[in-house]
């Protein structure tokens, strides 16, 4: 595996067990938040993967595109747009106030679940 590939593929396995952690100490919208950071790099090792450069956006639908990927059902496209709301490193405080009403704990668990089914099958498209 090329050293790049490899170096976003464990980024991103790290920020799904971070979430898991955040998740286990109630911080439900940096469960969202590290979720999304763990599905945009996985994307982006599927990008170097194929030989290209990931392209510095955070839209995961745009990121599958990129990666080639085939979102055949509207439930995973509706999941990576829900998700790609949540990278909000770099979002203004009253964005990530409304934000943290909205995920409470059982949005965190649906987010946290989704994104380990999500993650293991698009780990699954490097070879």
């Amino acid at each position: 595996m090329d050293k790049i590939v490899k170096h976003w593929l464990e980024r991103s396995k790290y920020d799904l067990d971070t979430a898991e952690v955040m998740f286990q100490t109630r911080r439900y919208l940096y469960v969202a938040f590290m979720c999304q950071q763990s599905v945009e790099k996985i994307m982006k090792a599927i990008i170097s993967n194929n030989g290209k450069r990931p392209a510095p956006v955070h839209s995961l639908l745009r990121l599958a595109e990129l990666a080639g990927l085939e979102l055949k059902e509207e439930k995973c496209k509706e999941f990576y747009n829900t998700l790609s709301a949540y990278c909000i490193n770099a979002r203004y405080a009253e964005y990530k106030e409304r934000l943290s009403e909205i995920c409470n704990r059982a949005e965190a668990e649906r987010i946290l679940e989704q994104t380990g089914k999500e993650w293991k099958w698009l780990r699954k498209k490097i070879t």
